[in-house]
C-alpha cells in the first residue's frame, strides 16, 4: 500500500471510529433521557438533568443533540428520512399509488423494527400535554418532500394537486395505523394494519 493509499485508509478508519463513538454517546444519552422522562416527566426533565445522568456537561450534550425534543423525536425523523430516500431511489414508478404504497409499507416496517423504542417515546409523548399532539402529527411535516420526490420520479407529467392529496391520504393511513398500534402497546403486525387502511382506499381512481 503506497503512502497516499495508506493515509486514506487510516483516515477512513479514524472516521469510522469517530462515528462509532458518536453513536455510542448518542445511545447513552438517549437511554438516560428516556429513563428520566419516564421517572419524572418530560417537562420536568432538563438538559442539565440528562447531562448529569451521563456524567457530561450540558455543553457536551449539545454536541450530540440540539434539544431534548430531538432526543425524543430523533428516531421518527430518521425513519421518515429513510422513507423519503426509499421513494426517491427504490419505490416503483408505474403509478403514484404503487410508489406510495411501497413507500408507506417500508415506513411501517421501519417502525416495526424499532417497536420498543417507538412505543416508549409514544408513551412519554402522550403523557405530556405540550407535545402529545405533536408526536404523531409530526409525520405530516414530511408530506411536501414526499410530494416533490414522487412528482420528480413519475414518467408522465403529474397533476401536483392530486399527488398532494394522495400523499396526505397515505400519510393519514399511516398515522391512524400507528396510533392504533401504539395504543395496543405495539402488539401485532403494523404493516398488516396499514394494509387494512390502505385497502379502504382501493376504490379511489388510480389516474393521478
Amino acid at each position: 500500500m503506497n503512502g497516499m493509499a495508506s493515509s486514506l485508509h487510516d483516515e477512513s478508519q479514524q472516521m469510522s471510529l469517530r462515528e462509532r463513538k458518536k453513536r455510542l454517546a448518542q445511545a447513552t444519552i438517549e437511554e438516560a433521557a428516556l429513563r428520566l422522562f419516564q421517572q419524572q416527566g418530560y417537562e420536568r426533565t432538563s438538559i442539565q438533568d440528562i447531562a448529569e445522568a451521563v456524567m457530561m456537561s450540558p455543553r457536551t450534550f449539545f454536541r450530540y443533540f440540539a434539544s431534548k425534543e430531538e432526543v425524543l423525536f430523533g428516531p421518527m425523523h430518521a425513519a421518515l428520512s429513510d422513507g423519503l430516500r426509499f421513494l426517491q431511489h427504490t419505490a416503483p414508478t408505474e403509478s403514484p399509488h404503487a410508489a406510495l404504497r411501497a413507500t408507506f409499507e417500508y415506513l411501517a416496517s421501519r417502525y416495526q423494527q424499532q417497536r420498543a423504542s417507538f412505543l416508549l417515546r409514544y408513551q412519554v409523548a402522550v403523557q405530556t400535554p405540550s407535545i402529545a399532539s405533536v408526536y404523531l402529527y409530526a409525520l405530516m411535516e414530511t408530506e411536501p418532500a414526499l410530494c416533490d420526490a414522487l412528482c420528480s420520479r413519475l414518467e408522465s407529467a403529474p397533476n401536483r394537486h392530486e399527488i398532494r392529496f394522495l400523499v396526505a391520504i397515505y400519510m393519514t393511513a399511516l398515522r391512524v395505523a400507528l396510533e392504533e398500534w401504539l395504543e395496543q402497546e405495539a402488539r401485532g403486525d403494523l404493516v398488516s394494519l396499514l394494509h387494512g387502511y390502505l385497502d379502504a382506499f382501493s376504490s379511489l381512481p388510480h389516474h393521478a
